[in-house]
């Protein structure tokens, strides 16, 4: 008799549950290449999409930022031109020495003030009012004839600047070096400042005088922040000396006090969600105007406090970076803590800086991640199901009864017959096939549907960022064009009409005795004449490529082609027509109702010409308009 050693035979396994370890395994390592693949597009997926999006709302912010300085530099540019033109006039300094006269008297310290009244509007002598001008001439230097013509030029001149900015502008005020500045804004400094005891005015201790005077270059400054205590807000002064003479000696200055509360408020708050912005002047030290976290220290300061002295370190690389901006345009700075557009703010020496915390984007890389790893559990959950089932019923019960009938045909106890016999079925891998066909189904079902959740929420952002573009190119109050619009609006329609060899015409129109109108009517009653003159000058401007635009108060624009400068004296007469006979009721105006004066300038078909001077035209042809009696159209002498 036979005896077969079974003391080598290896313990005995489980075909299925080795399949199954195996599958478990794989899928495992497979969830976790995929979560790890997954893991890594959509943070760099997201974190590009966020860098995009930060590009070009800083982008925006920088331009919008810069109007406001632009427009003080070039008012402050204007104001110089025109008093050292003014002072070159055959005979105008012994004219302005009378206006001195005038205008100031002296004080029994040697100091020199406007005359009483005057800033509350009492006219002089000849008639003229300056209400809200108010001026102070130190004692220390005996004013001569010269700088008596400089400063009473200065006091005119920054009356005509500062009424023409008011609402725009806080103050305008041209200074002159012997210690006197006259002054527009609502406070009158001739009640504020004294020339003795300890809080005696020291001009020559202020930024802006002494870096004014005392720089050879006629450059634009920006004074440090300071805080104002008389407003309780955060200030610059921005300032600009005219050229020097022979000497090196300045004659003038011209300067604006900036309120710095509602650019803090609007960088405060940027475009994207979660994103906070920091303000700081590119000197090398990061003086800082604004952060978050840090004003309470900036105050302490007076003003002086900045990154270095801060040591905050995390912002460091935006100092580096600062050396190499250009105006303008924005770039992205990488921080382990966030990602920072930064750009150099046009006009200015002040850094805007937008960041973004990396923090925000782990949710989004996490939920992704998160549906990534449970497709997977549910692949293994499936593919564990499937092969238990096959292996058990096609695999192990077919072996255990090829085992038996083996056995049998071995012991020679029975006839193995074909039913013993385990068989192939051609639907079996069929089957394993469909059920992963329908498990790849579902990740792409959820592939798909995490894609056209990102294109829904780009296409939100693109449609959000469109209505933000048209809220700040529409008037809020008038719905028409805003000013911001008719800037870019008239630069492009004279390149345009250089192109084709069409001709331009810009009307100025301005309501007349608008301000005697909201005294006596109340200011809801002056909103709705502002809407009724802005729909009659829409149903004047219906031809494509017409622009109406509300230019500032109760001033108008109106951009339109036309085929002559008659044709364009025509059509601004009709509007001035119209206006009238809207029959708008204005008791306090000589005409009885509501009209307009209208300076009309006709671009020249000169390449030399720019948009700027066909408007500067226009504002000089409305100036005329009113001195002429008002409700009427001047038009402007073609260059």
């Amino acid at each position: 008799m036979v005896q077969v050693n079974t003391g080598g035979v290896p313990q005995k396994q489980s075909l299925t549950a080795r399949a199954l370890r195996l599958a478990v395994l794989r899928i495992g390592l497979v969830s976790l290449s995929a979560g790890a693949i997954s893991y890594y597009v959509n943070s760099t997926s997201i974190e590009r999409e966020v860098t995009g999006q930060l590009l070009l709302s800083t982008e925006q912010s920088l331009q919008r930022e810069s109007l406001p300085f632009r427009e003080i530099k070039d008012l402050q540019q204007n104001f110089l031109k025109e008093f050292k033109q003014t002072l070159a006039h055959p005979g105008m300094e012994a004219k302005l020495v009378k206006d001195f006269e005038q205008i100031f008297y002296r004080h029994e310290d040697g100091s020199y003030t406007q005359r009483p009244q005057l800033f509350e509007g009492q006219p002089l002598a000849d008639g003229r009012r300056f209400p809200g001008m108010s001026a102070t001439y130190a004692p220390g230097i005996a004013p001569d004839d010269d700088t008596r013509a400089r400063f009473a030029l200065s006091y005119l001149l920054s009356y005509k600047y500062g009424s023409s900015t008011k609402g725009r502008l806080f103050n305008f005020y041209g200074v002159v070096p012997e210690k006197g500045f006259p002054i527009y804004q609502d406070a009158d400094i001739a009640k504020v400042f004294v020339y003795s005891g300890p809080n005696a005015l020291k001009l020559e201790t202020y930024e802006f005088y002494e870096r004014g005077f005392g720089t050879p270059g006629n450059e634009t400054l920006f004074t440090r922040m300071y805080w104002d205590f008389s407003n309780n807000a955060w200030m610059t002064t921005i300032a600009t000396p005219d050229v020097a003479d022979a000497s090196g000696r300045h004659h003038i200055l011209a300067c604006v006090d900036v309120l710095l509360d509602a650019l803090m408020k609007r960088t405060a708050k940027p475009a994207m969600q979660g994103a906070y912005s920091t303000l700081f002047i590119a000197d090398g030290e990061g003086t800082l105007i604004y952060h978050p976290d840090v004003m309470e220290q900036v105050k302490s300061s007076a003003g002086n406090a900045s990154i270095r002295s801060l040591k905050m370190t995390r912002d460091y690389p935006l100092l580096e970076a600062a050396r190499a901006l250009a105006p303008g345009q924005a770039r992205i700075i990488q921080t382990p803590d966030d990602i920072v557009a930064m750009g150099l703010i046009p006009e200015t020496p002040w850094v805007l800086a937008v960041h973004y915390p990396r923090s925000l984007m782990t949710p989004a890389i996490f939920d992704n991640l998160v549906i990534v790893v449970v497709l997977g559990l549910l692949t293994l959950l499936v593919e564990i199901f499937i092969l238990r089932s096959i292996l058990q019923k096609q695999v192990a019960v077919p072996l255990l009864r090829l085992i038996q009938a083996t056995r049998l045909l071995g012991a020679g106890k029975a006839r193995l017959r074909p039913q013993q016999l385990p068989t192939q079925s051609p639907d079996e891998i069929g089957e394993l096939a469909r059920a992963f066909a329908n498990m790849v189904e579902r990740v792409q079902d959820a592939h798909e549907h995490l894609e056209l959740k990102v294109q829904d929420r780009t296409a939100e952002l693109e449609k959000a960022n469109r209505q933000l573009y048209e809220l700040s190119t529409t008037d809020g109050l008038t719905g028409i064009a805003n000013r911001r619009h008719f800037d870019e609006a008239l630069v492009s329609e004279w390149r345009r009409a250089l192109r084709a060899g069409t001709v331009l015409s810009l009307m100025l129109i301005d309501v007349d005795h608008f301000k005697l109108f909201n005294d006596h009517y109340g200011h809801q009653a002056g909103d709705d004449c502002l809407r009724s003159v802005a729909r009659t000058l829409k149903a004047h401007a219906q031809r494509a490529g017409d622009l109406v635009a509300r230019y500032g108060g109760e001033e108008f624009v109106l951009i339109t082609a036309t085929a002559s400068a008659d044709n364009a004296l025509e059509h601004a007469q009709a509007i001035c027509r119209a206006l009238e006979r809207m029959a708008l009721p204005h008791v306090m105006s000589p005409f009885g109702v509501v009209t307009a004066s209208i300076g009309l300038a006709v671009m020249a078909l000169n390449k030399e010409e720019t948009a700027d001077g066909l408007l500067r035209q226009a504002d000089e042809a409305l100036y005329s308009a009113k001195a002429r009696g008002r409700n009427q159209v001047v038009l402007a002498d073609i260059q």
